[in-house]
């Protein structure tokens, strides 16, 4: 089974807060995605995140928890509370990039039938439940570190954090 891999960089990851820009290499294995040919391993964080996304990690410290979040962090890209808003040059180049797929992917007939009796398709849904995992993961070990009065990344952004974020610059890993 192809699942699509999630790179390790915060800035290039794909998730639903900030999705990657299609870039020319996208376009230019699309066929190959379709044909379930592209197979790209998923990082273990997700692999983890989906066998157990409600497991305490141990020791159960804000250090800890920060740490796992960040791991998360690396795969799924920003969370929602640092996510900064795309800019109009960033919108309408992933709309750029996203027509240009589509074109693309319109050249092969019966593309839909063909992802689906290929696996592409179950491979998108594998992949999207990876995402989903470690996104409730990553929503779980902030609930549990706020509950534990931890600081961000164990716990919420607070504006402070989420400007920092947005600079690139460090984040308070606790107590």
């Amino acid at each position: 089974m192809a699942l699509a891999a999630l790179p390790a960089m915060p800035g290039q990851a794909q998730t639903v807060v900030a999705p990657k820009p299609v870039t020319a290499g996208d376009i230019a294995t699309k066929p190959l995605d379709d044909l379930n040919l592209k197979r790209d391993r998923v990082p273990d964080t997700l692999r983890l995140a989906l066998e157990d996304p409600y497991r305490i990690p141990h020791p159960d410290t804000c250090a800890a928890l920060a740490r796992e979040v960040t791991k998360l962090n690396a795969s799924l890209g920003q969370d929602i509370d640092t996510a900064p808003s795309p800019t109009l040059k960033q919108k309408r180049a992933r709309a750029f990039g996203n027509a240009a797929r589509a074109a693309v992917g319109s050249l092969i007939p019966f593309n839909g039938v063909i992802r689906e009796i290929t696996g592409a398709n179950a491979a998108q849904r594998k992949r999207e439940l990876y995402l989903y995992a470690g996104s409730l993961r990553r929503a779980f070990l902030k609930g549990y570190g706020t509950t534990h009065g931890c600081r961000y990344p164990a716990g919420p952004a607070t504006p402070r954090d989420k400007a920092l974020a947005t600079q690139g610059a460090g984040k308070d890993t606790g107590k």
